[in-house]
């Protein structure tokens, strides 16, 4: 009897991968390309995140304001569709199974490091009431569950920026700049804060991120995101 009431839901509810929302089947967590692909693994680069083989820092002057950046996959194939879904197609509740993998990453590569609290990339607030949620913070808040410590808004957006994607590299450091702003001083003086977003593609983002936060007085900031665009 449970069994075709199972499949009764399966219908009406289908189960859904937990990284890019494709229909699974009812007994499975990951679609087959989600298992398949292959995770960030290896030496990597500590500013930009790749794979050692694939970093591209040495062709690059920027020098990022946190202190290292980590991720578990790169931006493609499924992990693309999943991060698209959860930005733009309200499938929150993928946030929760990048989250594990973002978490079991930090732990991998910052072993050594005591977090005192997850932030994450703020949005305006006019764009997150037009959505209705920051995927961003969603993900922080499911990180910071997973590590045991606080999940806190240390961020707001204090200027309304261009979309990056539209700009050359160096009118998107010109775009960023002045973006943010602390929402505490007091509250993240001397802290270690790991600092969460979806995806890193040049790292300025999360970089002026960071600046605002070290201006703050904090004591470290690494950041983290699920996925980050290969080498160019």
């Amino acid at each position: 009897m449970n069994s075709v009431w199972d499949k009764c839901l399966y219908v009406l509810y289908p189960k859904r991968c937990a990284l890019c929302g494709e229909v699974i089947e009812l007994d499975g967590v990951l679609c087959n390309e989600c298992m398949n692909t292959e995770r960030i693994t290896g030496k990597i680069c500590r500013k930009c995140g790749r794979e050692v083989a694939d970093c591209c820092c040495k062709k690059e002057k920027f020098s990022p304001g946190y202190k290292a950046f980590c991720a578990p996959y790169y931006f493609d194939g499924s992990m693309r569709v999943g991060i698209y879904r959860l930005k733009n197609s309200g499938y929150t509740q993928l946030a929760q199974g990048m989250a594990t993998e973002i978490a079991d990453t930090v732990r991998r590569r910052f072993p050594d490091v005591t977090f005192d609290a997850v932030t994450f990339v703020p949005m305006r607030r006019l764009r997150q009431h037009k959505r209705g949620y920051n995927q961003s913070a969603l993900l922080a808040e499911a990180v910071a569950e997973h590590l045991g410590i606080p999940c806190e808004a240390y961020l707001k957006k204090v200027k309304h920026t261009f979309s990056q994607r539209l700009l050359s590299s160096e009118r998107r450091k010109l775009n960023l700049y002045g973006s943010f702003a602390v929402t505490d001083r007091q509250a993240i003086a001397g802290k270690t804060i790991l600092l969460v977003d979806d995806v890193k593609t040049t790292g300025y983002t999360l970089s002026e991120c960071a600046v605002t936060l070290n201006a703050a007085g904090v004591g470290a900031v690494y950041a983290t995101a699920f996925t980050l665009t290969a080498k160019k």
